[in-house]
């Protein structure tokens, strides 16, 4: 549809990050860190990125979201709280970083 404008929400995550942040999870899962990722979309369009640990009481251990106005992605504890902002690489490297103290005060 030439012409028409998208009006894509402020928090949207692209193709390309989308890959890498599933890249990010298997990494996070391969090491027991985490035991599954999911994506909380609207729409169909990708909105966080979410990991959780545990089994049959499986619980929310960070999200990874994306501040469009900042050009930025932040990455949030359970309770939704901001933990730190930045480009991708560095999110991902606190989110990494949350996961393994996660992991220290019990498995995944």
């Amino acid at each position: 549809m030439p012409g028409k404008i998208v009006d894509l929400p402020d928090d949207f995550i692209g193709k390309e990050d989308e890959a890498r942040l599933e890249s990010f999870g298997a990494h996070l899962i391969a090491h027991g860190w985490a035991t599954r990722w999911h994506w909380n979309r609207d729409h169909g369009i990708d909105l966080a990125f979410e990991l959780f640990r545990g089994g049959s009481d499986e619980r929310l251990m960070l999200a990874i979201r994306r501040d469009r106005a900042k050009d930025a992605f932040y990455v949030c504890d359970a309770d939704g709280g901001r933990v730190d902002e930045g480009k991708l690489e560095h999110v991902m490297a606190v989110a990494d970083s949350m996961a393994r103290t996660a992991r220290r005060s019990g498995p995944a």
